[in-house]
């Protein structure tokens, strides 16, 4: 499904160059759950940037779905995110203003969905992530992890091939966090192929397999029996 060939990515920051990534090489096969781990300044959220689109290799070779994403104009990236790629972020990133319905329709409303389907797909994802009693309510009405839930609905909305979390337990408490972890083991079961980027051990051990980054290197690539 991902192939990552030799990707390096180095930032200029005035006469300096840094190397964020050094030659990463690895593949990821359809329905893995995957944890990227890593110290501070590893690259990890570097090459989850680049695994999402978000951003392009200084070198190397990304293909998703046997497409080589690297090469591509900002305007078909940006429709890859859209149509392939689901988001989870630490801060939820939720529209305040807006109902749980809302903030899980807006994928759709940029993939110009009509309003009945994009009303019944979003109620469908919020029920996957047993959110159903909280359709109409806020942001500011919810706990941090229901709005986690929200957010992972949002991403699972376009049913994506690939869903990419940054940190999705750091702004919770450890109780709630392995809930949605939980639910991450579930939609795995399900099929979905699911890559989490973190730096906490206890997160990590709900994935199947587990890439550690060091130095913008991979130190280990670890695959898991999970029973």
């Amino acid at each position: 499904m991902i192939q990552v060939i030799d990707i390096r990515k180095t930032y200029r920051v005035g006469k300096i160059e840094i190397a964020a990534l050094q030659g990463i090489s690895f593949e990821i096969k359809e329905g893995e759950f995957i944890s990227i781990t890593g110290p501070s300044g590893s690259g990890k959220s570097t090459l989850m940037h680049i695994l999402g689109c978000l951003d392009r290799p200084s070198s190397g070779k990304l293909f998703l779905d046997d497409m080589e994403v690297g090469k591509l104009k900002d305007n078909a990236l940006a429709e890859i995110r859209n149509r392939k790629i689901g988001f989870v972020f630490q801060q939820f990133n939720l529209l305040s203003r807006s109902t749980s319905l809302r903030n899980v329709e807006l994928p759709l409303i940029y993939a110009g969905v009509n309003r009945r389907e994009r009303a019944e797909r979003a109620r469908i994802a919020l029920e996957r992530v047993e959110m159903a009693h909280r359709l109409y309510h806020r942001p500011n009405e919810l706990s941090g992890g229901e709005r986690q839930r929200i957010a992972i609905a949002r991403a699972l909305v376009t049913n994506p091939s690939l869903v990419l979390a940054d940190e999705p337990t750091g702004n919770l408490d450890s109780k709630t966090g392995e809930g949605i972890l939980e639910l991450f083991q579930k939609l795995h079961l399900q099929g979905h192929t699911l890559i989490v980027v973190t730096h906490e051990i206890y997160v990590s051990g709900y994935a199947q397999r587990i890439i550690h980054l060091k130095d913008g290197l991979i130190e280990q690539d670890e695959i898991r029996n999970r029973t």
